[in-house]
């Protein structure tokens, strides 16, 4: 496949937030006047290395994540929209990340008139007791009051992300929060469990993870927000109307993103890198851990991100797409996973069942194992 047949992705890690959150496990700083400078003029000169590049590829979708983007000035997201007007006759979706205790309507205005199509506010509860836990700072109310702004902005493509609770002691207290979403009706609702392997004291302490508990929180998950309209179709996604992220289903389908930023990575012709992470860094260093991409490296991860989506991977049409990679030398494990119920497979399309997708990483290394270039 050639590379102008790809679909093309820019992201713009904005590592500024007021709020550094434990649980966050993205680079992230406090929005210091002088550090957002420095970022900003560094930005400039990484797009001025990129646009050449840009400017001879259709950018189908741009993101703008953190940290928190809403929590620079309007005058600043305003610099950083003015960088993408020239992409902007090819651009089919363009997300910015806020935060409800950093956007107001003014800043809302600037990305709407900028040209941005979708919004995505974290928000993880609704309730007070588990935001003091998660150190979240926002009230119920700034959730709502930031969500009408979007609105009132002329935003019709919303995502709000929300957190499982803790201890995974008790779905009706998850099951408040997920009908408090739906209530909102947003175009898109993500769900993350919080990770409580990576995190360190005071909230790891003295918790362990109940797998079948958790287990049992993504299905009935799963099920209650399909019941609500909301097609499941990643493992974390759900969307109304044909509303999935274009940006993120370019990325699971092993596509091709540009990252421009501190901690961001780049998946560009036939190569993958990240920028150093630390501003001061990435300021000084640029792009870091560059590796070159096989044939065989790109299908694994293919299949890989594939099969986190409902819709799976034909299996015909990556041989096309890779045809010095072996695709039938996994035909061992696809039936081993048959077998112990983790995939479907019909007329060649592999799909995971619901088992699947909650072992999903799980069956990746499984993958990897295959691939003697990883």
């Amino acid at each position: 496949m050639s590379l102008q047949a790809l679909s093309l992705g820019l992201y713009i890690h904005v590592p500024f937030c007021a709020n550094l959150c434990a649980y966050c496990n993205f680079y992230k700083e406090r929005p210091i006047k002088s550090l957002v400078q420095a970022y900003l003029f560094e930005i400039n000169r990484e797009w001025e290395r990129w646009k050449s590049i840009l400017s001879q590829r259709s950018v189908s979708t741009i993101f703008f994540g953190g940290g928190s983007p809403s929590s620079l000035s309007c005058r600043d997201l305003e610099t950083l929209c003015t960088h993408m007007q020239a992409l902007l006759p090819q651009v089919n979706e363009w997300t910015v990340e806020v935060s409800p205790t950093t956007i107001n309507l003014e800043k809302l205005k600037v990305l709407k008139e900028g040209g941005v199509t979708r919004i995505s506010m974290g928000i993880q509860s609704f309730q007070t007791d588990i935001l003091e836990y998660l150190g979240r700072r926002q009230t119920r109310a700034q959730v709502y009051r930031a969500y009408d702004w979007i609105r009132t902005a002329g935003f019709n493509n919303i995502n709000l992300d929300l957190i499982f609770h803790p201890d995974f002691a008790d779905f009706n207290l998850w099951e408040m929060d997920l009908n408090e979403a739906i209530h909102l009706s947003p175009e898109h609702i993500s769900t993350y469990c919080l990770s409580l392997e990576r995190l360190e004291d005071p909230f790891r302490r003295g918790r362990c993870v109940n797998e079948d508990r958790e287990a049992s929180l993504y299905l009935r998950t799963w099920d209650w927000l399909e019941n609500h309209d909301y097609r499941h179709y990643e493992v974390s996604n759900f969307a109304r109307g044909g509303h999935a992220c274009l940006h993120n289903l370019n990325t699971w389908r092993m596509q091709e993103w540009i990252g421009l930023g501190p901690s961001a990575a780049s998946q560009w012709n036939r190569q993958r890198f990240q920028n150093a992470n630390a501003v001061h860094d990435w300021l000084s260093k640029g792009k870091i851990n560059c590796m070159d991409l096989s044939e065989e490296m790109l299908c694994a991860d293919c299949i890989i991100f594939g099969l986190r989506m409902r819709e799976g991977v034909c299996l015909d049409t990556l041989q096309k797409r890779f045809p010095f990679a072996d695709v039938t030398k996994y035909a061992p494990l696809w039936q081993q996973f048959k077998l112990e119920g983790l995939v479907n497979m019909k007329n060649n399309q592999l799909t995971c069942t619901d088992k699947g997708l909650l072992l999903v990483d799980a069956l990746a290394r499984e993958i990897l194992s295959y691939v003697a270039d990883y």
